[in-house]
């Protein structure tokens, strides 16, 4: 297997313990003071892993993409806490299993990246697994995007997924510019500072709900620094589509998880039908 894809799959796990880990704890904080302290607390991880993994010459083109890069991201954690405001999460959270499918296209455009029909199909049985197994109240498979035209938080989501599929690739040419290390903590570092004032305007009691839920937030914290220096060094080498695709593993991982450690086991038989194609999808990738 390539250590592209391996590394893809070791990210899938880490992010489906990182949901049942997030639920086990019921963190009391809110959308912004998780976001902001997940990326906060992952800051010392990444300073730990520069100094091992060295500090990179830096150009031009690094610092041309690693500020709209971090603002990019730092907006977009703002657009989902307002789209999931809007609008149910069984319409909105859908929506973004649609990233990998637009990655065939802005890949291809931004890198020169194209799978071949095997890794397509893979990539498209991934996204309508991981769509099948998001869809919880909504009446029928199409809901989602039927509610597209109406629903503002299923919108705010669309302009996140094409956002996305831009960041995605952004973060290949940041890598090549600096390193798997030196990018992501350039990014985490920025986007933190860009997401702090909106924090403090959002969250007054910030400080007391940090305080109270620092264990729990720096282990997520540092769950996402691995995660991230795993991810980039994964689509340094490998096609951006294909790890995107199979990061979306995360979510039967997830289901599988909350069956075993949380005793969850609503629609568990339905979900793991969506599971087997998304699994499906990942062995056409991989094979």
């Amino acid at each position: 297997m390539e250590l592209g894809i391996l590394l893809a799959f070791m990210v899938a796990a880490i992010k489906g313990f990182q949901s049942i880990y997030q639920r086990k704890n019921a963190l009391g904080t809110d959308e912004f003071v998780t976001a902001f302290s997940s990326r906060a607390f992952g800051i010392p991880i990444l300073l730990f892993a520069l100094l091992l993994y060295g500090i990179p010459e830096l150009g031009l083109e690094f610092f041309i993409y690693a500020v709209p890069q971090s603002l990019a991201i730092a907006g977009a954690s703002i657009i989902i806490a307002k789209a999931y405001k809007e609008s149910d999460a069984s319409i909105v959270t859908p929506m973004f299993s649609l990233s990998p499918i637009l990655l065939l296209f802005t890949s291809f455009f931004m890198l020169g990246e194209l799978p071949d029909l095997k890794g397509a199909m893979g990539i498209i049985l991934i996204t309508f697994g991981a769509y099948t197994l998001k869809i919880k109240d909504a009446k029928n498979i199409l809901d989602p995007v039927k509610k597209l035209w109406e629903e503002r938080g299923v919108q705010l989501i669309l302009v996140v997924v094409l956002l996305y599929s831009v960041t995605a690739n952004i973060d290949k040419i940041g890598v090549k510019a600096s390193s798997p290390v030196m990018w992501p903590l350039t990014i985490y570092t920025l986007s933190s500072l860009f997401m702090l004032p909106v924090m403090i305007k959002r969250s007054p009691d910030w400080k007391t709900k940090v305080q109270k839920e620092w264990k729990p937030l720096a282990v997520l914290g540092g769950l996402g620094a691995i995660t991230i220096i795993l991810q980039m060094t994964a689509i340094e080498i490998t096609l951006v589509s294909y790890f995107v695709a199979i990061k979306r593993l995360s979510i039967p991982l997830t289901v599988i998880f909350s069956y075993l450690l949380l005793n969850e086991k609503d629609s568990f038989r339905e979900r793991i039908t969506g599971s087997a194609i998304m699994v499906i999808g990942a062995i056409l990738i991989t094979i």
